[in-house]
């Protein structure tokens, strides 16, 4: 059954198999390897007044992902740019979510990769801001966890238990995500970026295996020098968050927030006050978007 445009309007949209359905419709076999094995890559893309934010550098991300291992695109960038502003037209939402997902196809169950061409959906859902505002003005509070991932944190793959799992982890305690430590390097948070202020400089840990190379990171770094700061991508401890003059995360929904406890330790400035690197970066990021 094909999507109403009323349908479409009140809930959101899905794309998969080669056509627009409503989200609800069971179009997706049980067969498909991203249900079997988490065999896929995906994007998560903000739209802002109709228009999808950093849209070419997501993009980017996702070929490169799928490249990394092995899954083919059976349309180009370009097509796919296409698809996306469509199924963003249908909708009648001004700020909205698009999720792209890529798995290896639709077969019987088997580990070796099969013969078969890629299965691409996305969907579009409405965003609304009103409650990550909230936390933005108030701060984030944050626990630390061990970093349990696999070693190829680069690819946005769709495996994301150990992220789900210390996030939910965070909840319980009263917190608001997990910051992860691997080897005694802090490395990232279960679903953004993150760095620190020290003595006017931001300190992000290097893109490497072991963090998702960010959109919204690699647009802080670009843009820093707008602002007249320094970036350093170099590694950190545990202990260098605590004596931080200001620690935030970096994420494509949620933007630039700031961090105000880490394991109940309050951090020393923290990106609330006015005139803060946090404040400035998080201006900046507005100003883009909206422009």
């Amino acid at each position: 059954m094909a999507v109403t445009q009323m349908e479409a309007q009140s809930e959101g949209i899905g794309y998969a198999r080669g056509r627009f359905v409503s989200l609800d419709e069971p179009v997706i076999p049980i067969e498909d390897r991203a249900h079997q094995f988490g065999d896929g890559v995906y994007e998560v893309i903000r739209v802002h007044r109709g228009k999808p934010f950093l849209l070419d550098e997501h993009l980017e991300r996702f070929e490169r992902s799928a490249s990394v291992i092995g899954i083919p695109l059976e349309r180009s960038m370009s097509d796919l740019r296409t698809l996306i502003e469509e199924a963003i037209a249908r909708i009648a939402f001004i700020d909205s979510q698009v999720y792209v997902q890529l798995s290896r196809g639709i077969v019987k169950r088997e580990h070796s990769f099969p013969n078969v061409p890629s299965h691409l959906s996305l969907t579009v859902r409405p965003y609304h801001d009103e409650l990550w505002k909230i936390v933005q003005q108030r701060g984030q509070r944050m626990i630390i966890v061990d970093d349990i991932r696999w070693k190829h944190c680069h690819i946005k793959s769709l495996n994301l238990l150990p992220n789900v799992w210390m996030k939910q982890k965070a909840k319980d305690q009263g917190a608001d995500d997990a910051i992860f430590v691997r080897d005694g390097v802090v490395t990232e948070c279960t679903s953004s970026n993150l760095a620190i202020v020290r003595d006017g400089v931001v300190v992000t840990h290097p893109a490497d295996e072991f963090i998702l190379h960010g959109v919204t990171r690699r647009f802080m770094i670009e843009h820093a020098n707008l602002l007249g700061f320094e970036v350093k991508e170099e590694s950190f401890s545990p202990d260098a968050l605590y004596s931080a003059d200001e620690v935030f995360t970096l994420g494509t929904m949620s933007g630039i927030t700031p961090i105000i406890r880490v394991e109940g330790t309050p951090i020393s400035t923290n990106g609330l006050v006015e005139g803060s690197i946090t404040k400035r970066l998080q201006v900046l990021l507005q100003e883009v978007l909206t422009s």
